[in-house]
């Protein structure tokens, strides 16, 4: 390629660099930018660039090209421009990915507020609670306070007539407590459902739950107290427990103090406090055992408690409570095992932060509402 005849203009060629040159350039130039190019290319894939082998075949390009130098601008300046020009690229681009490297990138924090809201249907409406509390005066003279936090029934004379059904939704991310109309007090944890009559007037008090709760139930020998759920009964006169039916095939009742009768007459066992039945509805198997209490109820005092627990158990609890999921990229920490003891903070991060440094080789990643766990 005869080039002689033609000079590289310097601020042409760097305009092309940069994208702004409109000009066509010469053979000379076009040989030249397609060096550059090569020279930026290299330093946006490597973290470091050979200098030395740059700037000899920089030179190399420079001397089979042979530019003619006219008499204003002599060839030791060509040169200097040269290495101007490459010290100047080679400098830029790797002050601009050292810049971006050491800039502060901002880590996502799983500290996100739940998505949803509990919701309270009854009266014909389906109410939203927030913080505002608000009274609601249903037509068979029931009156409730409601907030996100409380719902307190008061049944004036406990003979209504016309007694309707109410359904709570609390779900993930959310907790609520119920004072029902005969003074049982209902802690509903979240993803769960609560369904109950407005007012008590049979013989007997029953209310359906799906998901986990916690009964303190007001005494009342005349009046026995049936819990139902999609699988067995719980009976009780008047005693505190805790029922979870999370898990799809089981049902876990743990009392803590009184006696409860759990399954149908025929096959039916009677807890003591401190004991704790499981129904397997797959082999239709119904067992009690003594557990550590805590373990089972800790969380209706805002506590968040395991003992000796594999992470996949304790990231399928805390993802329900604070509305997030988790993904395990190393599948083999779903097996570690370990005790977490603590008062739940408003942040699923503040957790995170409390297992990452009871345990170092964890690591959390936060993407939106999802989780993912690596080492």
């Amino acid at each position: 390629m005869d080039t002689s005849d033609k000079d590289i203009n310097w601020d042409k060629l760097l305009a092309a660099l940069e994208g702004t040159n409109t000009e066509p350039l010469t053979a000379e130039e076009e040989a030249m930018l397609k060096e550059s190019r090569e020279i930026q290319q290299r330093l946006a894939t490597h973290d470091k660039f050979p200098v030395e082998e740059g700037w000899q075949r920089f030179t190399a390009a420079r001397d089979i090209h042979k530019p003619k130098i006219v008499w204003w601008k002599p060839a030791w300046e060509i040169a200097a421009a040269a290495a101007v020009l490459a010290v100047v690229i080679t400098a830029g681009l790797r002050f601009w990915k050292k810049e971006a490297a050491h800039q502060p990138t901002a880590i996502a924090q799983a500290d996100m507020r739940p998505s949803g809201r509990v919701q309270l249907l009854g009266n014909g409406k389906r109410i939203v609670l927030d913080s505002v509390s608000q009274t609601l005066q249903y037509g068979n003279g029931v009156q409730v306070k409601a907030n996100s936090l409380s719902i307190v029934y008061d049944a004036a004379n406990g003979k209504e007539k016309n007694i309707t059904m109410d359904t709570l939704l609390v779900p993930r991310g959310n907790r609520i407590s119920v004072k029902l109309s005969d003074g049982t007090v209902v802690s509903i944890n979240a993803d769960s459902r609560l369904i109950y009559p407005t007012a008590f007037n049979g013989k007997s008090r029953e209310v359906s739950v799906e998901g986990e709760a916690f009964f303190e139930v007001a005494a009342n020998p005349r009046q026995p107290f049936l819990v139902h759920t999609t699988k067995m009964d719980i009976q009780v006169l008047g005693t505190t427990f805790n029922v979870n039916t999370y898990e799809t095939s089981s049902v876990k009742t743990t009392l803590t103090s009184g006696k409860v009768r759990v399954g149908p007459e025929s096959n039916s066992i009677i807890l003591s406090p401190g004991e704790q039945s499981l129904y397997n509805e797959t082999s239709g198997a119904l067992i009690k055992k003594q557990v550590d209490i805590r373990i089972y109820t800790a969380w209706k005092d805002n506590n968040i408690y395991f003992e000796d627990a594999p992470l996949s158990d304790i990231t399928t609890s805390l993802g329900r409570n604070y509305d997030y999921d988790f993904k395990f990229e190393d599948a083999s920490l779903a097996a570690l095992s370990f005790t977490l003891d603590m008062q739940q903070p408003a942040n699923l991060q503040d957790v995170l932060n409390r297992i990452h440094l009871t345990v170092g080789d964890v690591k959390f990643r936060v993407q939106g509402r999802m989780v993912y766990i690596s080492r």
